[in-house]
């Protein structure tokens, strides 16, 4: 109702206008006309009719001054499922593990990477699992898929874990690392993740950014 009030603000406008001036002249003119015209011959006096279109009047305010007062209670309430909404994300932000991985050792062309997996967080991260590991190609093709999970206990805050991916050697140049993780907070919420890194080269170190994602997969 409110959302069609406020596309015909205009129309809404008018009708008051009408309703407290325009009526009050009809009913004028009215009394005027009707010497002339049998029809318009009032058995209420111009007082009576004024009188009882000021009871409708003050109904009517009544019902505008109730509509005012639930389109109130409707911001409000739209104002308060904000604050809610916003004191809930900055209760998942203050749970919420943050990670930063880094690369730490490999063979030639990144053969066997070993990566540090930091929680740069002050809360535990609990069943931490990275699963879904790819090297990919230029061309978004499957060079190296990890067929079985990596799972670790528990990463205590300001605190890491080293893992070893077992990747084969780089081939070629332009080439993309991903994958994904999940972990549990100290409520035992879950909380995913996915990461990636780019190589330029066979050679080059890749550098890995972490970005935490609402939906969850389970390997």
């Amino acid at each position: 109702m409110f959302d069609w009030m406020k596309k015909h603000k205009k129309l809404i406008a008018f009708i008051i206008f009408m309703i407290i001036f325009g009526v009050p002249l009809i009913i004028h003119i009215l009394f005027k006309l009707h010497p002339n015209i049998d029809f318009f011959v009032a058995e209420w006096t111009a007082g009576e009719l004024l009188s009882y279109y000021g009871s409708i009047l003050a109904f009517l305010g009544t019902v505008i001054l109730g509509a005012l007062s639930l389109y109130q209670n409707q911001i409000i309430k739209q104002e308060s499922d904000k604050r809610a909404e916003l004191l809930e994300q900055r209760e998942h932000e203050s749970n919420m593990p943050r990670f930063r991985l880094r690369h730490v050792g490999s063979q030639g062309n990144i053969l066997k990477m070993q990566l540090d997996i930091e929680n740069i967080s002050e809360n535990i991260a609990n069943d931490i699992v990275l699963f879904d590991v790819k090297i990919l190609s230029n061309s978004k093709e499957v060079l190296w898929d990890k067929k079985s999970a990596i799972h670790l206990d528990t990463i205590q805050a300001n605190d890491k874990a080293t893992i070893y991916l077992g990747n084969p050697a780089l081939t070629e140049d332009n080439c993309c690392f991903k994958m994904k993780m999940n972990c549990n907070d100290k409520y035992g919420d879950i909380h995913s993740y996915k990461i990636w890194a780019f190589c330029k080269t066979i050679s080059s170190i890749p550098h890995f950014q972490i970005e935490e994602i609402k939906n969850t997969e389970t390997p």
